[in-house]
């Protein structure tokens, strides 16, 4: 099995939407579209609605949280630090 390095995550609202994949744009447009099918419940959605995505390299970490302060390593509990910010229609 492939490794997903790269981590996507749209903070909305007092939720989010995440997603992986090998690349941080992989990363990103499939966040974005989780995040449109997640929340279209509560939220209205323009066309090609722009969105703005988290990427966090996830190569050394098992596992994450996120709370309102940032994404955290489950393991060590320490910060892993934010690696860019995509933007993405959806």
């Amino acid at each position: 099995m492939e490794n997903k390095d790269f981590c996507g995550i749209v903070f909305i609202g007092a939720g989010s939407s995440w997603a992986y994949d090998n690349s941080p744009e992989g990363a990103a447009k499939k966040a974005g579209r989780q995040c449109k099918r997640d929340w279209r419940g509560l939220f209205k959605f323009k066309r090609k609605q722009e969105l703005k995505v988290c990427i966090y390299d996830m190569k050394n970490h098992n596992g994450w949280y996120a709370d309102y302060e940032g994404v955290f390593d489950t393991d060590t509990h320490e910060k892993i630090p934010l690696l860019q910010v995509e933007k993405v229609q959806v």
